[in-house]
């Protein structure tokens, strides 16, 4: 919450660095997080690369208070939408917009309000959502992540590989949600047999995402595999799916969207045969 910020490093005032981070907690703690997001990005600017422990405070200062909740209200809403994104988008859609009123360009809040856009395919208005989170603190990974999948939603692919070099810092499921879209932007670059061995270790680093089981399929029939093994892969882990799942994979706001798709092919196979 935001007294976290209340704690004040007089004892290192003479620090620039600390007294930069002091500046911007009393701004956070008068709800001022677009300019305390933004001197801490130009402290970094301003920063040498060699100064590590320098740039990690700032980094971590910055990562705190672009995410950090002002009011209890605030942080109940948005927990609230996080409850009823998958089951009813448009709700958490509102109680989402109630909090980001509450809390000034919380990077955590658009981040959530973009994947409902991207659920509803509104490509545009995630991309305009992203790039305010981004311009709150570019090192946030999760907005700069989903930035590159609403460039998949708007079919503008060519750029995401150059974008993929310059992301910061990722998890190990970021980084592997990475190679599931730079996979697709293979198979419209007619590279299925590369776009195929990308499929192929996203899956053996993360068995229980679906999305990349139906993509196998698909880059499949361009190699004139049988797919069937993939399909049905997709399907079943799709109907089990689970709440904690949809959370944990939800830079994938379309999770299981493709599974009548895919039903259909399948079924499709059975009376071919």
């Amino acid at each position: 919450m935001w007294f976290l910020f209340s704690l004040i490093l007089s004892a290192q005032a003479l620090d620039p660095v600390a007294t930069t981070i002091e500046q911007a907690q009393a701004l956070a703690l008068k709800k001022n997080r677009k300019e305390a997001c933004a001197g801490l990005q130009e402290a970094l600017k301003s920063t040498p690369a060699p100064a590590k422990t320098a740039r990690a405070k700032l980094s971590e200062a910055l990562a705190q208070i672009s995410k950090v909740f002002f009011t209890d209200k605030g942080q109940k809403a948005f927990e609230a939408g996080q409850s009823q994104m998958f089951e009813n988008p448009d709700l958490a859609m509102t109680q989402f917009r109630e909090a980001l009123a509450l809390e000034d360009d919380n990077v955590v809040v658009l981040s959530n309000i973009a994947k409902v856009q991207l659920m509803k395919s509104d490509c545009d208005g995630a991309r305009a959502t992203l790039e305010k989170a981004r311009m709150m603190n570019p090192s946030a990974s999760e907005p700069a992540v989903l930035e590159m999948r609403a460039l998949v939603c708007k079919q503008q692919v060519k750029g995401l590989r150059e974008m993929a070099k310059q992301l910061p810092s990722l998890d190990k499921w970021e980084e592997q949600y990475v190679q599931y879209l730079l996979a697709q932007t293979l198979l419209q670059e007619k590279s299925p047999k590369k776009a195929f061995d990308v499929l192929s270790r996203v899956v053996e680093e993360q068995p229980q995402f679906p999305e990349s089981y139906l993509w196998l399929a698909r880059v499949g029939g361009e190699l004139s595999r049988e797919n069937e093994a993939w399909l049905q892969k997709y399907i079943s882990l799709c109907k089990a799916v689970t709440g904690k799942e949809r959370k944990r994979f939800s830079l994938e706001p379309k999770l299981c969207a493709g599974l009548k798709e895919a039903e259909d092919e399948l079924a499709k196979k059975s009376v071919d045969i």
